[in-house]
């Protein structure tokens, strides 16, 4: 036992880091400053530790691996939807945000929230859809930022979700909606900021029904507000895709867009601008950028909730 040769974990025990960390540092990556360079490094000397070629051809980015041959950020989506990457925008957006700062990206769907502490993990996680415990478990193993508000202690970007809620439930109420629905979304904190902002402002009694921000969800649950309420003159959708939903609703009780029924979403997706819904936009890409922002440097102060702003269109 005493003659095997020493390996990275020998080095990141000994120099008091991380795997991850040693492992940039020994290779010149990203993520690392000089001195922890030098320090892990003079660590690996005086142990005799030698990269295994083939593992340093991986970190070095001269061989292919599956995020590209270089260290990645994975993007961790937990949402039970199969078709969800392509069904819902927002992971689009968030995407097309994340690739901004030009790094390698990893997207996995996971159909419920779960910790995977198999393997190496990567050099940063974004996480979206996760709850506090399984965000917390992530955090401690690699640099981690959620998108959305989790576990006390864990980096979180997120839009300002009360307001924009707020400022959907002020414009109903402004233009004289006296009977007014809602499809809120799930218990996550997003939809919860959404719905608490909403209900703050409406003078009377909401006739609401939950949903998953899923179309056929929405869908479903208009046609149950329509029958609790047969009157109801605007319904407010927790996200576009869950307007998607209520829209179509509407147009099979026929029940007309503005005039009988006004409607007001939330994103600000390309869902909306093709629909002419009034939503609350939301700048998920820079939201997504700010996160990518914070993981390659974590001594960035904590980033302030993102503006939110409603935008009317046609729908009401």
């Amino acid at each position: 036992m005493e003659n095997r040769r020493p390996t990275l974990a020998d080095v990141a025990r000994a120099a008091g880091v991380s795997r991850a960390t040693a492992s940039r540092a020994i290779n010149g990556m990203y993520g690392t400053s000089e001195t922890m360079r030098d320090h892990v490094r003079a660590v690996a000397a005086r142990l005799g530790f030698e990269p295994h070629p083939v593992a340093r051809a991986l970190a070095t980015g001269r061989s292919q691996s599956r995020a590209g041959g270089r260290e990645h950020i994975e993007v961790l989506i937990a949402d039970p939807d199969p078709d969800a990457l392509s069904a819902k925008p927002f992971y689009g957006r968030v995407l097309t945000g994340a690739a901004r700062a030009g790094l390698p990206l990893e997207v996995r769907r996971i159909p419920s929230p779960r910790v995977d502490d198999s393997g190496d993990p990567p050099f940063g996680r974004l996480l979206i859809n996760m709850p506090g415990p399984v965000a917390a478990a992530y955090a401690r193993q690699t640099r981690t930022v959620s998108l959305g508000r989790s576990a006390p202690g864990v980096v979180f970007v997120a839009p300002d979700n009360d307001s924009g809620g707020y400022q959907a439930a002020a414009h109903l109420v402004l233009t004289g909606r006296q009977r007014i629905g809602a499809v809120f979304g799930p218990p996550t904190p997003c939809a919860d900021e959404r719905k608490a902002g909403f209900l703050r402002v409406a003078a009377s009694p909401v006739i609401a029904a939950d949903g998953d921000f899923t179309r056929a969800t929405a869908y479903a649950a208009a046609q149950r507000l329509l029958i609790r309420e047969p009157r109801l003159d605007a319904i407010f959708a927790a996200c576009d895709v869950t307007a998607m939903g209520v829209l179509q609703a509407l147009r099979e009780a026929g029940r007309r867009v503005p005039d009988d029924v006004a409607v007001i979403g939330f994103d600000g997706s390309v869902l909306a601008e093709a629909a002419d819904l009034s939503s609350v936009y939301m700048p998920v890409e820079e939201e997504a950028a700010s996160a990518v922002r914070h993981l390659l440097d974590p001594s960035l102060p904590w980033p302030e909730r993102l503006p939110t702003r409603l935008v009317v269109r046609s729908s009401g």
